[in-house]
């Protein structure tokens, strides 16, 4: 009975064995046709730039906003009721008109200063003629110079009277045209600050308005690094509408003293910046090194890893960790794994594996 269980047995472990070699081999069949379709993956098609030599700066990033150098709140300058404004969000031109105050009140004072200076100028002309007479008979001893000179002063006094009225014509004139509020720049209404029907005085507002194309962008920085800011520099500016290199335009020469910032300013112009659109800002922060650069583009983000792909003499691609120094405008610098003239790839890095075949479209200028 031993006998016949024992080889039993045998029989049972040597079909086990067997089983357990056929699944190896085809375990490794399967792992043979994965490494060679691998192998098999066709050349990715990428573009390349060249790594660079570069004066590079450590950064430091802050938050700025975008501000625009002409926001008004446009008042009133003569009384009345308001008889029209235009509505928010409307586009003006400059000189356009933005609201209108009744001017009937206006346009009485003007008549009445134009009626009073051509009743000067009317005795002016009497006052002239009789100037003149007084000088004939004076001329023949027929008036005495007292008498000259009296009528010579009562014409100087008319004079005066009629330069007078013409100021006032002037200022109904000038009252009657700011009757309508017009736009002292090309912008935007951005809120109504009166109603139609409301009695305004004099510096009563009426509009903000909005200048929307010359804008600039506003930061703080620390007094530490102004040695390292100077007027003219680009630096790096991400936002929602993209990554910019933009100019320092200013910094001013006066710190807070409980903040220990500055204020900075960017020119923002060549791109559509809506008023109050937060960005952040590269600033340098300490003195430029030399460093080796890529282009922005070449750095791909992926599960919390910074990397990249050089193209070898060999054309495969070689994975490099993205050991990032700092990064000015549209380049990053690198602290190590790529030397100046390696091709870096920036479009198609994405898809790429380790060792994987490339074909260059093109060299990126």
């Amino acid at each position: 009975m031993n006998r016949k269980k024992t080889k039993t047995n045998m029989r049972t472990t040597k079909k086990h064995n067997c089983g357990l070699l056929l699944l190896a081999g085809l375990l490794t069949g399967l792992t043979s046709a994965t490494y060679a379709q691998q192998q098999e993956m066709p050349p990715a098609q990428v573009q390349v730039a060249l790594a660079e030599q570069r004066m590079m700066a450590p950064v430091i990033d802050v938050n700025g906003t975008v501000i625009s150098l002409n926001d008004s709140r446009i008042a009133a300058e003569v009384e009345g009721k308001l008889t029209s404004i235009v509505q928010v969000g409307t586009p003006v031109r400059k000189d356009d008109v933005l609201a209108t105050i009744d001017g009937r009140l206006l346009e009485i004072a003007h008549r009445r200063a134009v009626s009073a200076l051509k009743r000067l100028q009317a005795d002016m002309t009497f006052r002239e003629q009789d100037v003149a007479r007084f000088e004939d008979l004076a001329s023949r001893d027929n008036a005495s110079k007292s008498r000259l000179e009296e009528v010579i002063s009562q014409r100087d006094m008319i004079a005066q009277e009629v330069e007078d009225a013409k100021a006032l014509v002037d200022q109904t004139q000038g009252d009657l045209e700011r009757a309508s509020i017009r736009a002292p720049f090309t912008g935007t209404v951005v809120a109504r600050l009166a109603n139609i029907g409301e009695y305004l005085n004099i510096g009563s507002e009426v509009v903000r308005f909005v200048d929307t194309e010359n804008v600039e962008i506003v930061l703080p920085a620390p007094l530490a690094i102004t040695q390292y800011l100077i007027a003219g520099a680009e630096v790096s500016v991400l936002s929602a509408n993209g990554s910019h290199s933009l100019p320092i335009r200013t910094v001013v020469p006066v710190g807070d003293a409980v903040s220990r910032m500055v204020e900075v300013r960017l020119k923002a112009s060549g791109a559509h910046w809506p008023i109050g659109t937060p960005v952040k800002v590269s600033l340098p922060k300490s003195a430029p090194v030399d460093s080796v650069a890529v282009p922005r583009d070449a750095v791909v983000l992926k599960s919390g890893r910074s990397y990249l792909f050089k193209v070898g003499a060999d054309d495969k691609a070689e994975q490099v960790t993205a050991d990032i120094l700092s990064t000015v405008g549209l380049w990053v610098a690198l602290r190590r794994g790529v030397e100046a003239g390696d091709r870096i790839v920036i479009r198609g890095a994405e898809r790429l594996q380790p060792g994987q075949a490339v074909v260059v479209q093109e060299q990126a200028r």
